[in-house]
């Protein structure tokens, strides 16, 4: 009896809670476009999206992960704050996660390769994204590695990958 009323809270809390997700992508570059292209961070609405995800940072030669535009992302040098503007959106969306995307087509794929095809270059950039995702408050990491095993990849990246 108490195993059937533990069971019936637990689909009663089931049914109140979000079934979807709901992820939207910013891609940083949109700042620079003319006109009513342009998009900038407080362009995006927090309240349609239950996570949100900023495109794009890199991977450096050090196999760490790499600013792709600091002067748009970061505050230094009187930079316009980027990454610290967009995970201030949960301020509007308290449900919201924000993530820092990687990758992308111009990244490419055979340094992700190479950094995953060795567990010391794995860790420093582990270590890497970890540091900056806490600077900054993200919420996590959208891994956009296009594509393992294709573009200068290796057929070891599928395993490599997971």
């Amino acid at each position: 009896m108490k195993l059937l009323l533990l069971l019936s809270i637990f689909g009663v809390y089931l049914s109140f809670t979000e079934a979807y997700v709901n992820v939207c992508y910013f891609s940083s570059w949109a700042v620079y476009r003319q006109g009513d292209g342009k998009f900038d961070i407080e362009d995006n609405d927090p309240s349609l999206c239950t996570h949100l995800v900023y495109a794009f940072a890199g991977l450096g030669p050090d196999n760490k992960i790499k600013v792709l535009d600091p002067w748009n992302d970061l505050c230094d040098n009187y930079g316009k704050c980027g990454y610290d503007r967009f995970v201030k959106l949960r301020e509007k969306n308290v449900n919201l996660k924000t993530l820092l995307a990687i990758g992308g087509w111009n990244e490419g794929s055979t340094k992700y390769s190479q950094m995953a095809a060795s567990a010391s270059k794995r860790k420093i950039f582990v270590d890497s994204v970890v540091a900056l995702l806490k600077k900054h408050d993200f919420n996590g990491l959208d891994m956009d590695w296009e594509y393992p095993t294709q573009r200068g990849g290796a057929p070891e990246d599928q395993a490599n990958f997971v």
